[in-house]
């Protein structure tokens, strides 16, 4: 089975849905009823913010309003929207000379991936008129690593020492709770690191509406303020002020992203699973974990540029559908183990195991169909070979490797966008956002709660409160 999105998108489940290795069609036909409630449940938290079935409306589900935000007062109220746009006119005219993005998981994976796609990974080698007047750009907060830290601050004392001017500084932090350990600690450490130089900093949060350290401290401060809004978890948020802030500071086309988006929405409303690419993803990788045993799936971009993406889609992946209990109670252990890997680079690693390794697996494939840049080359020196694209090699590899895991029986899937701008790098993340929600309501768990991650959370706590951590 495939799909074309005009000659934006293409998905090829040939190595999925398959007769010999893959999700039959039969299991479509059984799994009739569970497919028709799943779409209901889906189009009906598309109107409401809810899902029917849900006795208590106090937690609202809203990331599928997000591709509508800049119309959504409700979720981006209008004074918030003219400080997006003056901060990126600022960016954009170099009042900053380094800009620091601190947040863990969702507040830091979405970003990252915007970074990559948008930016490229000599970014802060460019001098300011190469980055168009923008600032160079550093992740904090993601780890609780004192070196990474230092070795941030080492940089800024390097810059300002050189700086002919006194160096300037965005803060910005993304934190929905304001308390999470890692973020709060890099605010803390860079706050009051940054005092004792020689620089002017300026300070931007997003963060809870209404309560919050940050929160508090942000009005205190009277520092940029952005909200993260009500019902949209970390890992969704992305097209909301989490990802659209730091989309602004990096120059990102803010109205391509998001019309990206809507447009994957519009394409994927059909109630058919024929006519409906994200709803025949999540049928197929459903029936696939419930009837043919596979326990872990690989996410795998074809280029450097979006190694981040599948690091995104490991947490939106695994953080969603890795559920202990469902919605009845019931103890069903479900979810798939995501791994996250790079086309071509891992082809000479972890496709040996994904070869032949245990059949429980199955390969999400990325690939981009125009290359903004590209070089022949003679193939490797391959005797009697042509000079080919490097684009038209790295296309091939990937094909390559669906075949030979076709060969072994392995299942195995591909996305395709036409080339890696923001309207197609908007469309590709809330594809696999609504694969995601299609996938909860199949398999009936919570796609948009996190239980496990407060357990360790809670263990942690005490450690901090004693002050005690054993080696191991």
């Amino acid at each position: 089975m495939k799909f074309q999105l005009k000659n934006d998108f293409f998905m090829d489940y040939s190595f999925l849905f398959n007769q010999s290795f893959g999700v039959r069609r039969e299991d479509l036909i059984s799994y009739g009823n569970r497919i028709h409630r799943a779409v209901q449940s889906v189009n009906y938290m598309r109107e409401y913010g809810f899902r029917e079935s849900d006795e208590k409306k106090d937690q609202p589900i809203y990331f599928s309003r997000l591709p509508y935000i800049e119309k959504e007062d409700g979720l981006f109220p209008s004074h918030e929207k003219k400080r997006l746009h003056i901060l990126k006119e600022r960016c954009g005219r170099g009042d900053f000379d380094i800009a620091v993005s601190i947040g863990i998981g969702g507040s830091y994976l979405g970003n990252q991936v915007l970074f990559d796609m948008v930016c490229g990974p000599f970014w802060n080698l460019m001098d300011k008129e190469e980055r168009r007047g923008r600032p160079q750009v550093f992740f904090a907060g993601e780890n609780e690593d004192p070196e990474g830290l230092e070795a941030l601050l080492c940089h800024i004392r390097r810059c300002s020492a050189v700086h002919k001017n006194r160096l300037r500084i965005l803060i910005l932090v993304i934190s929905k709770s304001g308390t999470t350990i890692e973020p709060m600690s890099a605010l803390e450490v860079l706050s009051a690191q940054l005092q004792d130089m020689n620089v002017h900093v300026e300070y931007a949060a997003v963060t809870d509406p209404n309560k919050g350290y940050l929160h508090d401290l942000a009005l205190k401060k009277d520092w940029i303020f952005f909200t993260v809004p009500e019902g949209i978890g970390g890992r969704f948020s992305v097209f909301s002020q989490v990802g659209l802030v730091f989309g602004a500071i990096i120059g990102l086309d803010i109205a391509d992203f998001l019309a990206g988006a809507r447009f994957i929405d519009k394409a994927c409303k059909k109630t058919s699973v024929e006519e409906n690419p994200a709803l025949a993803a999540a049928v197929f990788r459903y029936a696939a974990s419930e009837k043919y045993h596979i326990a872990t799936e690989v996410i795998m971009p074809y280029g450097d540029s979006m190694r981040s993406l599948g690091q995104w889609y490991a947490q939106l992946l695994g953080e969603s559908l890795g559920k202990k209990r469902n919605r009845r109670g019931e103890i069903v252990h479900y979810g798939r183990t995501p791994v996250s890997a790079l086309g071509s680079t891992d082809m000479h690693s972890l496709t040996q195991e994904h070869q032949e390794g245990p059949k429980n697996k199955l390969i999400q494939f990325v690939t981009v169909r125009e290359r903004r840049s590209d070089f022949c080359v003679s193939c490797g020196g391959e005797r009697g070979s042509s000079a080919l694209p490097m684009s038209d090699i790295l296309n091939h590899a990937q094909q390559a490797n669906a075949e030979a895991l076709a060969s072994e029986g392995r299942m195995s899937c591909c996305l395709a966008m036409k080339n890696a701008d923001a309207f197609h790098l908007g469309g590709i993340m809330y594809f696999f956002c609504l694969c995601i929600a299609y996938e909860g309501e199949l398999s009936l768990v919570d796609a948009y709660d996190q239980p496990g991650v407060e357990t360790y959370k809670k263990i942690l706590k005490g450690y901090l409160r004693t002050g005690h951590v054993e080696n191991s």
